[in-house]
């Protein structure tokens, strides 16, 4: 029989947590991990060292001693399933090719990584962008200059997704998630509601929920859509949205890398199977690499991340992310496990229950090793919750009824009813970005010729 550990009521809720890992094995070692404690060994002596200040307790102790005579077996790993023909991207299944679906392009775009690449971008540079008033209007001109360039690709619904104030559910998971991240620069936390009050008096839409991330938000309103039967397109660098990859969605990476396009091939001379880059493929509309890197994006598709990952399906990032880990959120990943060995991993075995199951017969001692471990294991499944984008929330916020798609349709907003005249006199006269007022106009008068 395991040696005993006391548990004291002065600290109940980790006492709880490894009375509980007794009648689940492996969970000790996952709770202390989320915890940012290691898993403790048993040891005779435990019980000798106890505080004589604080008492046991007893619930714990009953629980402790009911679960050392039973173990409950271990479950099967759960075999990887490749994708399926009717995977259409963000974890929905439509049929493909299907004629009844309305059809429309929706672009959600990640404003807070919008927000701090404009910001650093104009640190970088020698002086700020001022205003007659002598306000820093810096940021606010890259990111109404950003939203124009995606007005101009013609989709039928936009929104700009934020991430809320406070902490999220990932926290509760793993108290040192992002912990590693300078303080936001109080100069940032001034602009940062300056620029959602001018993409909200653009008339685009803006999303935000409490305790979870803009990633979310944006994976849960991509699934409704495409099970909608529209295409989307996220706007993001962040390379955790690779894995919400499918026919019918994309990524349009800000000054990004295309593995097509930096061979200089030609997106607008492909066969039309090439993810929704030549005109008129897939439901992107008729806008080819050249018009999408005028504006500053690049497209990555589902083809270009198998090119890049050795033909992994995107649902694979996850796994591949969590081995690997991801140092800007303080991701740990599993020891010994880097960007070239998890794709090889994951092709021979699919997941990291295949790769658990299979530890013995990996040739890398110290991967083998590692995986083979309860805490390898530990980590690994923790840190895939923590890099996993939600794709289903139950928030009512962004679901039905609260948010139907619909409402994130262009229509009425991009002209509003008096044309564009408000929003381009306060860009222009108030902000002083006459460059974007002027612009701002033009797509209006563009989006007012456009047939409904």
């Amino acid at each position: 029989m395991a040696a005993r550990v006391l548990a004291y009521h002065a600290a109940p809720a980790p006492c709880l947590a490894r009375a509980a890992a007794r009648a689940r094995p492996g969970a000790a070692a996952f709770g202390d991990l989320a915890r940012n404690r290691l898993p403790l060994a048993p040891s005779s002596s435990c019980g000798r060292r106890r505080n004589s200040m604080l008492a046991p307790c007893p619930e714990a102790l009953k629980e402790e001693e009911a679960s050392a005579s039973y173990a409950p077996p271990t479950p099967p790993p759960r075999p990887y399933v490749p994708q399926r023909d009717d995977y259409a991207g963000a974890g929905a299944l439509i049929p493909p090719d299907d004629a009844s679906l309305p059809g429309g392009h929706v672009v959600l775009v990640d404003g807070m990584s919008m927000i701090f690449r404009s910001f650093y971008g104009w640190k970088n540079r020698a002086e700020p962008l001022l205003n007659s008033k002598g306000e820093d209007v810096s940021v606010q001109y890259s990111v109404a200059h950003a939203i124009l360039g995606v007005l101009e690709l013609d989709p039928t619904h936009l929104a700009v997704c934020f991430d809320a104030k406070g902490k999220t559910f990932r926290h509760e998971m793993f108290t040192d998630y992002k912990a590693n991240r300078p303080p936001t620069p109080p100069e940032l936390k001034e602009t940062i509601p300056r620029v959602i009050e001018m993409v909200r008096r653009m008339g685009v839409p803006l999303l935000t929920t409490s305790g979870v991330e803009a990633d979310d938000i944006i994976g849960t309103v991509a699934r409704r859509s495409v099970e909608r039967g529209l295409h989307v397109s996220v706007v993001s660098p962040d390379k955790d949205f690779f894995q919400l990859l499918g026919p019918r969605v994309r990524q349009l990476r800000p000054n990004g890398r295309n593995g097509d396009a930096s061979k200089g091939a030609d997106y607008d001379e492909q066969a039309s199977n090439d993810g929704g880059m030549t005109p008129g493929t897939n439901g992107f509309g008729p806008h080819g690499f050249k018009e999408l890197s005028a504006r500053g994006l690049v497209p990555y598709t589902e083809r270009d991340f198998r090119a890049e990952f050795g033909g992994l399906d995107p649902a694979q990032f996850v796994d591949l992310l969590a081995m690997v880990g991801d140092s800007s959120d303080n991701i740990p990943g599993v020891e010994g496990i880097g960007p070239k060995t998890a794709p090889k991993l994951l092709g021979e075995y699919g997941n990291i229950e295949g790769c658990v199951a299979n530890a013995t017969q990996i040739r890398n001692k110290r991967v083998r090793e590692s995986l083979g471990s309860e805490r390898g294991a530990a980590t690994a499944h923790l840190c895939r919750s923590l890099v996993k984008i939600r794709t289903a929330l139950s928030d009512p916020t962004i679901n039905e009824p609260a948010l139907p798609i619909d409402a994130l349709g262009l229509t009425g907003k991009v002209p509003p009813a008096d044309g564009g005249k408000g929003v381009g006199e306060y860009l222009e006269r108030e902000l002083e970005i006459a460059s974007a007022a002027d612009r701002w106009r033009e797509a209006c008068y563009a989006a007012s010729r456009r047939p409904v």
